[in-house]
């Protein structure tokens, strides 16, 4: 029986790249949703309002450009590798940012990490989804810590590695999953 190639194609990353700034637009839409409702119920500071807005504004842009980029032009795949590589890191930035902004080790925005984990996929690469789990696992343990460090008091140091500990290896094991996922569609 033949192998079946898993490698993606130019045609496969831009279709992918596409498909995934559309569901990122869903996502933005529902980040600027939440802010206005979180804002409308004064449930967080004026301060953290203008935070948000331009995180998301900057991930609306990001979003925006690599969706052009990709859609108005036939591109050659070490472009949509980059642009791929772009949103992924724009993600993690993005995820960090939330944590932080939630409290650290107390924010539900973790599970933000992942999407650029699950965007790596599109690379039909072990490493690559390695890789993003790695950098994303790094990226929240360095949040979590800081903000732990810069706000003490406000949970127990065994807490935060324990949460830390945790999290970063429900990333790895999601990168895990998906590459095994990956590896059955042989």
């Amino acid at each position: 029986m033949a192998k079946r190639n898993n490698k993606p194609t130019e045609t496969r990353l831009r279709s992918g790249l596409i498909g995934f700034c559309k569901l990122h637009f869903v996502l933005i839409l529902a980040l600027i949703g939440q802010t206005i409702i979180y804002d409308a119920s004064q449930l967080i500071t004026p301060e953290s309002v203008l935070k948000r807005w331009v995180a998301i504004s900057g991930l609306m842009a990001v979003d925006g450009i690599i969706w052009y980029l990709v859609k108005s032009r036939s591109g050659h795949i070490h472009l949509y590798k980059s642009l791929l590589g772009l949103m992924i890191l724009s993600d993690i930035a993005f995820a960090s940012f939330l944590v932080y902004e939630e409290r650290g080790m107390a924010s539900r925005a973790v599970f933000l990490f992942v999407i650029p984990i699950i965007i790596s996929g599109l690379l039909a690469s072990r490493s690559a989804l390695y890789a993003t789990a790695i950098l994303s696992a790094a990226a929240y343990s360095l949040t979590a810590v800081s903000y732990f460090v810069l706000n003490f008091n406000e949970g127990y140091k065994v807490e935060l590695y324990g949460e830390v500990g945790f999290y970063s290896l429900i990333m790895l094991l999601s990168a895990g999953l998906l590459a095994q996922l990956l590896r059955s569609g042989d």
